[in-house]
């Protein structure tokens, strides 16, 4: 018969200075341990991190950058704004042109000044600028610059006293003559001749 045999691992006692048997990737962790609790035995008052006065004066002026962005980007929309009414105001001027070349294919004659034709809207005091009159006895069309007839129109108003205009684009002469608001805004508004 023979006798079980024992195996009894080696006496060995892991120490921080030497290396552990297992290779490599063992050496390492000593190391990470060793500078793990030198950084931990760190004065507080080491050069490592900010103070509280430099953390604050960061803070200070980040804030006064972030303030000057924030005033830049509101100065720049108001432009914008701005620029955008005026183009807006153009292209109402344009419109309003073309309605009066418009009138002016019907008229059989235009002055600045009714003759002996009435207006067929009362203008309310305002200036007629442009007087056309129609052929075969209808009513002339109107052209006035003045104050506005309600407080949702700013400044000086252009309006039209003509014959509204039907589906299809074209004036009803047939008919009711309407004064209405062309534009807006319409100070030193001129239309020649």
């Amino acid at each position: 018969m023979t006798k079980p045999v024992r195996f009894s691992p080696p006496n060995v006692k892991p120490s921080l200075g030497k290396p552990l048997p297992g290779g490599p990737t063992s050496q390492g962790l000593p190391a990470t341990l060793k500078e793990a609790s030198r950084r931990a035995a760190r004065k507080p008052d080491s050069p490592w991190g900010f103070t509280l006065v430099e953390l604050l004066l960061a803070l200070g002026l980040g804030l006064l950058v972030a303030a000057w962005l924030m005033e830049a980007l509101l100065a720049q929309g108001n432009l914008s704004a701005k620029l955008l009414d005026r183009l807006h105001h153009r292209e109402f001027e344009r419109r309003a042109r073309r309605l009066i070349e418009d009138d002016r294919r019907l008229a059989s004659l235009a002055t600045s000044e009714p003759g002996t034709q009435a207006p067929a809207c009362n203008l309310a005091g305002r200036q007629p600028l442009l007087h056309l009159q129609l052929p075969n006895g209808k009513p002339a069309i109107t052209w006035s610059l003045g104050s506005a007839p309600s407080a949702i129109w700013r400044g000086q108003v252009l309006m039209r006293c003509g014959p509204a205009y039907g589906l299809d684009g074209q004036p009803n002469l047939a008919g009711s003559w309407q004064n209405r608001v062309v534009l807006d805004q319409a100070e030193g508004f001129g239309i020649p001749l």
